[in-house]
């Protein structure tokens, strides 16, 4: 029997949106805070989503020899680097734009791309390209541990160690009675990776992967799961409650059945391009239509939203048309 997707294809668009919705905050003018606070958690949720949906989508095509995984985790790993690329010189004027308004140096302003293209993912008004940049990260280091004959367990055991040090250095960065070597350490680190967070998304891929390799979670169980994610979040640790609500969701998902349709298939390629081409449409909105530079609001959403949708619909068309002519000739 065919397996079905559908479901998780869905929420990758649902997804999508929560990422528009962070970035152009609907609810700027909102006193709740109680409606403030859920949004924070769905937004919390949606890029751990993101990457476990892709530990998932990787562990179902790679094979089942290391030779066959080594080669599609290379090949995977040279597809998002040159998704990454692309979209970051496309959105070159913006950074372009905000080292001029920031004053600095060329050399200053030089050093600084070269900086945040490769360790860090997050330039002027393009800074959600930092998943693809933690994901470029995580397949390399997948691939390094399958070529030298390792398997899913050691990718999770080495995806919680770079975890552990992404949490350690974040204490570090938050204590104050830290002192001498390991102050200095920690600020090389933040230094040269901001706050890390191209280290957290190989955690989130080798859940993906576990996923896809092991049995699935109970429905009810994954649902109590939730309820207990959000009293760690508030009563425990922050940190936690969002990776274990997060694997709850995604075990939610995962039992959730849709009949199959085309439908699915396309929201799932939608949700790639909005999510890549969100922040050039605000920006344009926002600098260009109204002239108020970043401006958060309803109208920010919609308009961001409609328009990204529309540039993935016009993408995911002329590709089509690529492939017939490729197909053709």
């Amino acid at each position: 029997m065919k397996e079905n997707f559908n479901s998780i294809d869905l929420f990758k668009f649902l997804m999508a949106i929560v990422v528009v919705a962070f970035h152009t905050n609907p609810f700027a003018d909102c006193k709740s805070v109680l409606v403030n606070e859920i949004m924070v958690v769905i937004a919390d949720l949606s890029v751990p989503f993101f990457f476990i949906a892709s530990g998932y989508f990787l562990a179902l095509c790679w094979g089942d020899t290391s030779q066959q995984r080594e080669r599609y985790i290379y090949k995977t790993l040279i597809s998002a680097f040159r998704l990454y690329v692309v979209w970051t010189l496309l959105s070159l004027p913006l950074t372009i734009y905000g080292y001029v308004i920031s004053g600095e140096s060329i050399a200053h302003c030089v050093f600084s791309y070269i900086k945040y293209f490769f360790f860090v993912g997050k330039l002027y008004n393009s800074y959600h390209l930092w998943y693809l940049l933690a994901m470029i990260y995580a397949l390399m280091a997948m691939w390094i541990l399958i070529h030298y004959g390792k398997n899913t367990r050691h990718i999770l055991l080495a995806s919680v160690f770079f975890y552990i040090v992404y949490l350690a250095f974040a204490w570090i960065r938050q204590s104050d009675s830290t002192g001498g070597l390991l102050s200095a350490i920690g600020s090389a680190f933040d230094f040269v990776f901001n706050k890390g967070g191209v280290f957290v998304g190989m955690l989130y891929m080798s859940i993906g992967i576990l996923f896809r390799e092991h049995r699935r979670i109970k429905p009810l169980v994954s649902v109590a799961g939730i309820a207990v994610s959000i009293l760690v979040r508030y009563q425990l640790s922050q940190e936690l409650g969002n990776i274990l609500c997060s694997v709850m969701l995604f075990a939610v998902i995962l039992n959730i059945k849709l009949p199959d349709h085309p439908c699915y298939f396309t929201l799932r390629r939608l949700s790639k391009y909005i999510y890549l081409s969100h922040l050039i449409c605000f920006s344009v909105y926002t600098f260009v239509i109204i002239d108020q530079p970043n401006k958060l609001g309803v109208d920010s959403f919609l308009v961001t939203f409609f328009l990204s949708a529309v540039i993935a619909a016009v993408i995911i068309y002329v590709n089509g048309l690529l492939k017939i002519v490729r197909k053709g000739a």
